[in-house]
């Protein structure tokens, strides 16, 4: 009956993560103006801020999983 000695803890993932993947995700620009012209330029940039930041939240969850 050796099972005290067995180790029953989990090796923590956190040491394994990447570290872009705990990069806080970038602040949004601030929306200067009510034109197309000025709408579609910061509407673009806050989707790719926020397809990124998601992207790497994912990675993380997945990682940890």
């Amino acid at each position: 009956m050796l099972q005290g000695c067995a180790s029953s803890t989990k090796q923590s993932a956190v040491a394994s993560i990447p570290a872009n993947l705990t990069e806080p995700c970038p602040a949004l620009s601030t929306l200067n103006g009510a034109t197309g012209a000025d709408i579609l330029p910061w509407a673009v940039g806050v989707v790719g801020k926020y397809n990124d930041c998601a992207r790497r939240h994912n990675a993380l969850v997945n990682t940890i999983q």
